[in-house]
């Protein structure tokens, strides 16, 4: 009597197919969380920093000076990881301040204009004082700063979003950086205002973080989950937005993929609380941190 081999074959055939499939799988899903874990290491500020300062802080009841009094207040009070808003002068010089449009000039710079908009150069930035009484920055002051006090982190608000712009003041701000410490350009965090402008940024420098802030997209039409998506496949682990209604959806959406929500730009400590309660990771601050 004869025995077919051909099933106990082909069933083994089967096994080692799936084995081999098994493996492929396992494989790919390793190297994705390995991948996602080296990438995610430069989000480890996010776990211990519930508040970024904005503008470098306020100070007494003033904000948006961007100033160095501000700067030493805040880092004094525990701000570590700080954000500034920052400008070319006229001449090409990268300074901290919010704009350069009439009201700001007059109101903070007591500069008057006619212009509605009108970039004061570096010499005539430098000696006016902010409302009066505070000291004003460049870039470069502020990348020495950085050097001296190596647990700071800068959250860079540039104000441009036009490929060319941004490659331009970019590439300065990681030129100055690197004239002030080796690692200084490893604690910088760009923000970025659109999906596009992540590509122009990451052909200049390997950020080890990045926030995706929302203000300048289209509230109508901006669909979270879309962004969310994006920021997953670009391993982006920070989104920013103002305070909605929509928060505690939106932060339970972003939680699928990972990602940390801040609120921008909140002073009032009953709203600070309700966003905490809600979920979300953190928030912009003038003063509360």
């Amino acid at each position: 009597m004869s025995y077919s081999t051909e099933r106990p074959n082909n069933s083994i055939r089967i096994r080692t197919v799936g084995l081999v499939l098994f493996l492929i799988v396992m494989f790919f899903i390793i190297f994705y969380y390995t991948k996602r874990s080296v990438d995610d290491r430069g989000y480890d500020w996010v776990k211990d920093n519930r508040y970024i300062v904005h503008a470098l802080g306020g100070i007494d009841s003033d904000s948006y000076t961007n100033s160095r009094e501000a700067l030493l207040n805040s880092y004094e009070k525990g701000g570590r990881v700080i954000e500034a808003d920052i400008e070319y002068t006229s001449d090409g010089e990268l300074v901290l301040i919010h704009n350069w449009k009439k009201k700001t000039l007059r109101d903070v710079l007591g500069y008057e204009t006619d212009r509605d908009e009108e970039a004061l150069g570096l010499e005539e930035f430098k000696k006016r004082k902010i409302y009066g009484k505070y000291s004003t920055m460049t870039f470069r002051e502020l990348m020495e700063f950085m050097g001296e006090h190596e647990d700071m982190m800068l959250v860079l608000d540039g104000k441009y979003e036009e490929r060319d712009d941004v490659l331009m003041e970019y590439g300065d701000i990681l030129k100055i950086a690197d004239e002030y410490g080796e690692d200084i350009k490893d604690r910088l965090i760009p923000q970025i205002y659109n999906e596009e402008m992540y590509d122009v940024i990451m052909e200049l420098n390997d950020w080890k973080s990045v926030i995706f802030t929302w203000y300048k997209l289209d509230q109508d039409t901006l669909d979270p989950e879309e962004i969310f998506e994006f920021c997953d496949q670009h391993d982006i682990r920070v989104c920013t937005m103002e305070d909605s209604r929509e928060n505690p959806l939106i932060d339970r959406t972003a939680s699928k993929y990972g990602i940390s929500i801040y609120v921008h730009t909140v002073n009032d400590e009953a709203q600070r609380d309700r966003l905490f309660d809600s979920g979300v990771a953190g928030i912009y601050t003038d003063f509360l941190f």
